[in-house]
């Protein structure tokens, strides 16, 4: 990737690159292993893997001449552009930068600004943290790309606010007649519901791309939890109840010791992000206590 080899602190099979000028950790011992490069970049994702960076940034330092630059989101690195497969899989894209909303669990804001459009590459998997924010005519730059791709997922969680006739259009746009079915090109579509106050705009949007056509095959929702299991797990069945398929993420906050809860709080966030699991749970009706055990 243009002679600069990237460093992670581990592998995520879903997100993390896979050309030869990608390392996860430590250098390897032989020299001859590390390609010829003229930077190393150093990238951390989480607050709570600083320490590590910092020791992999060292580690590198003692292997190369040339300059080693530790950054990404949790050094308050800027996200000012962004280049097809250097930090994610080339078929990830971003096209935007930023959000014009400020949540208070957020860090898009203080670290991206306001929301700017940016080239629009190929690829099927849309991350960009608020795409529908967009102009209508950068959105249909995206649609006619899209329209050439297969698989595709809207993975940053569109807002749901912000689903409108024009999406809409768009992803109906998407069906095509396979053997005797016909289906969408659209695999996944993620939303968000954070809060129990965001549940009715939420279910609003559900009923939307219900109408497209989508279940709770490709509706799927983030959905922040932590702050108290029984609410968490009532705002949980709520999501599933509307026709999506929920994701539970426990709460983490910004600093450099990552967030723990305890074992029995973590099992049941663990059981929320499988959906056999989420499906059988609530074809039972089972209590959130009797889910925990």
């Amino acid at each position: 990737m243009n002679g600069i080899i990237r460093v992670f602190p581990r592998r995520h099979k879903q997100y993390t690159p896979n050309d030869d000028y990608v390392f996860i950790g430590y250098p390897p011992n032989f020299p001859e292993l590390i390609p010829e490069h003229r930077e190393v970049h150093i990238s951390c994702v989480f607050t709570w893997d600083k320490s590590y960076c910092e020791e992999l940034a060292y580690q590198w330092e003692g292997k190369t001449n040339k300059p080693v630059k530790l950054g990404g989101p949790a050094f308050g690195s800027p996200a000012e552009d962004f280049i097809p497969g250097m930090y994610t899989k080339k078929n990830i894209i971003y096209t935007t930068r930023g959000c014009n909303n400020n949540c208070s669990y957020c860090r898009v804001p203080s670290l991206e600004g306001k929301l700017r459009e940016l080239p629009i590459h190929p690829g099927n998997w849309i991350q960009d943290n608020n795409f529908l924010q967009a102009s209508r005519a950068h959105k249909e730059k995206v649609f006619n790309m899209l329209r050439t791709q297969s698989g595709i997922c809207f993975k940053g969680g569109p807002d749901v606010d912000l689903i409108d006739e024009h999406f809409c259009e768009f992803l109906r746009s998407t069906y095509y007649i396979r053997g005797v079915k016909k289906v969408s090109k659209v695999s996944e579509l993620w939303l968000a519901c954070d809060t129990d106050e965001a549940l009715p705009r939420f279910k609003k949007a559900v009923k939307k791309l219900i109408k497209v056509g989508f279940n709770r095959e490709k509706i799927k929702c983030y959905a922040l939890v932590g702050s108290n299991r029984e609410k968490d797990e009532a705002r949980l069945r709520e999501i599933y109840y509307a026709g999506a398929m929920p994701f539970a993420m426990l709460y983490r906050n910004f600093s450099e010791t990552k967030t723990l809860y305890d074992r029995d709080t973590e099992k049941w966030a663990e059981q929320w992000i499988r959906p056999a699991e989420i499906k059988a749970h609530m074809e039972k009706g089972t209590c959130y206590t009797q889910f925990a055990t």
